[in-house]
């Protein structure tokens, strides 16, 4: 029981780092793609509009985009693991005899 406990511990972990190190790598390039992405919009739209409108749409659109990445975050569910049950052993007379022996002499031991 206990070694399925800690397969189960080695695989989330496992799991976690996995997607920890993705979730680095896909954050530095997202940072650097919104930079150029940034500049290139923020130039466009000065072309068109006032620089104070061209801060509100750039503002609305990485608000947006936050809340949606906080939503997708919130409805992620973790991979499930699969594990096979384990089966507790089977009581058995000899067993239980043992076992209430075993209480009988702890017991007698601590009244002596």
């Amino acid at each position: 029981m206990l070694s399925n406990m800690l397969a189960n511990a080695r695989a989330q972990a496992r799991h976690s780092a996995q997607s920890a190190g993705i979730g680095v790598f896909a954050s530095l390039a997202l940072i650097v793609g919104l930079a150029f992405w940034t500049g290139a919009i923020w130039l466009f739209l000065l072309t068109l509009t006032s620089p104070l409108n061209a801060c509100v749409i750039l503002g609305a659109a990485y608000t947006g985009a936050g809340l949606i990445g906080f939503a997708t975050i919130t409805m992620r569910r973790a991979k499930p693991l699969h594990h096979t049950p384990t089966k507790p052993p089977q009581a058995t007379m000899d067993g239980l005899v043992s076992a209430f022996m075993t209480g009988l002499t702890a017991g007698a031991r601590t009244h002596s």
